[in-house]
This record gives C-alpha cells, structure tokens and sequence, in this order.
C-alpha cells in the first residue's frame, strides 16, 4: 500500500494496517494521475519541461557572431550573469522567459537558439 499525501506529491510504501493521518490518502498500488486528481482537488501533475544546455545555446550565439553582444548584455546584469553562468544549473528550460527575452534582445529566434537537442 502507498499513502499518498502533500496534494498527491508525496508518498511512502505503508503496511496493509496503516491508518492513514489526516491529509493522507491510502492506494493499493502507486495511483496514477486521474486517481490522484479524484483524491486531491489540487492536484496538478509535473509537467516536464524541455531543457537545453547552456554550452549549447553558447555555441550557438558563437556561430552566429552573437557570444560578444551576449556577454556584454550579461555582464551588464549580474544578476543574469550570475543565473546564466552558475556551474550547477548547466542547462536552462526552453520556455524560461527571462531566457527567451535575451535571445530575442539578440535579434534572434528563441525558439531556435534555446531548442532541446534531441
């Protein structure tokens, strides 16, 4: 059995006579996402979102004689710069908006440029 909690997020494998606690829903097999949405009014699944590499977009301005302007522009916002060159995050979603915005202050397509390599 697996106790559901935490809008459908959480889990753990219970024992047969676990009484569940209040917010708790028990399954007699990992719930799929209709049966998690009928227990849990929040409910929303995960959706995957499309990654790319940050190298790879890199690799990309280079190619299109855009790496100079784009480091210019990051190096303006250390924010941006910071996010953008942060060596544990070394890809970036292909929707982010702040992503897409660069791009397009580039000139260029975003969906493009910021295309997961499949």
């Amino acid at each position: 059995m697996f106790a559901y909690s935490n809008n459908g997020h959480s889990f753990h494998a219970v024992d047969d006579d676990y009484q569940p606690t209040p917010g708790e829903v028990l399954f007699d097999d990992y719930a799929t996402a209709e049966e998690l949405a009928e227990s849990f009014p929040g409910y929303s699944p995960v959706v995957d979102r499309a990654k790319v590499r940050k190298s790879i977009v890199m690799q990309r301005l280079i190619d299109l004689s855009k790496m100079d302007q784009a480091y210019a522009m990051l190096a303006a916002q250390p924010t941006f710069f910071a996010r953008w060159f942060a060596p544990d995050h070394p890809e970036v979603f292909a929707d982010d908006p702040d992503a897409m915005a660069f791009v397009a202050a580039l000139g260029l397509n975003p969906a493009v440029i910021l295309a997961p390599v499949i």
